[in-house]
């Protein structure tokens, strides 16, 4: 028979971890509200376990939909599935004009390239039957780079001239042949500016448009340097503008004029990225 005694050990003993976890999580929880440096943390230790669980859930995805012939959506859900968990848990919300042009098909669509959070970007407004443009790199990362292979994303050697012009033609034939779009960042890499302004755009997306002769899509992220920021350890929640651009027709362009093309999208999105970024608070 159990004494007295022996019930009341057994009560004082078993919420001991329940409450010290609880503790944990509200001193965490609490910090993150009132530090910078604590809510950089808590959230981009967040964002990297949803990254890694939805590159596997992703892997996973692609093996499936290859298996019922339903490749061109493999990116399209895993991104769309990504963003709907992992921006809510991270705070950050998006507001997008212009989402029917995301619809077209074939196209090259093209991005401003900002930070860590253009992740979460993707997650809200990456086409269907399309694949991304990387860099090589991204080939070695655990789970990632096999997700990225499986979802037949190009990957390019900056430093290999040759190689890299390689495969964007590749990727300009496998356009025509497959109807499927290209998502690129022309900047090339992330430009982490406080300001609203863009880095010179590289041609390879521009390139691909004019041999393929299909439009460009310009997508143009609010400056969010008030929301996220890893030089200034900032990651506060709130919402970013979006705008999908028209598209660009290329049908008349030859390759000769690929560098007046180049510069007056610049210029569009540019013009428009001031547009749409908010004041920086007081």
């Amino acid at each position: 028979m159990i004494s007295f005694k022996e019930i009341k050990m057994e009560f004082e003993v078993v919420p001991i971890k329940p409450l010290t976890i609880a503790i944990i999580i509200g001193a965490i929880y609490t910090g993150s509200r009132i530090n910078n440096k604590i809510q950089f943390g808590v959230r981009a230790f967040i964002s990297l376990i949803f990254l890694l669980v939805f590159s596997a859930y992703g892997s996973l995805i692609a093996i499936i939909f290859s298996i019922i012939g339903k490749r061109g959506l493999i990116n399209y859900i895993t991104a769309r599935s990504y963003g709907f968990f992992a921006s809510p848990a991270v705070g950050i919300f998006f507001k997008v004009q212009g989402e029917e042009y995301l619809n077209t098909r074939p196209a090259i669509f093209i991005c401003n390239h900002q930070a860590a959070v253009d992740v979460l970007v993707l997650g809200r407004i990456f086409p269907k039957h399309c694949v991304v443009v990387g860099k090589a790199s991204l080939r070695f990362i655990p789970l990632l780079g096999m997700f990225m292979s499986l979802g037949h994303a190009v990957f390019l050697d900056r430093k290999n001239h040759g190689s890299a012009v390689q495969a964007l033609t590749k990727a300009a034939e496998d356009i025509k042949k497959q109807n499927t779009s290209v998502f690129i960042f022309p900047e090339g890499t992330r430009a982490r500016l406080q300001e609203a302004d863009l880095l010179p755009f590289k041609k390879g997306a521009f390139h691909m448009a004019v041999q393929a002769k299909i439009p460009i899509v310009p997508i143009v992220v609010a400056n969010y340097s008030d929301n996220y920021d890893s030089k200034r350890k900032i990651f506060r929640g709130g919402e970013i503008n979006i705008k999908v651009l028209p598209p660009i027709d290329v049908s008349n362009i030859d390759v000769d004029q690929i560098d007046t093309l180049t510069n007056s999208t610049r210029e569009l999105m540019l013009k428009t990225l001031k547009e749409i970024t908010p004041p920086h608070p007081t």
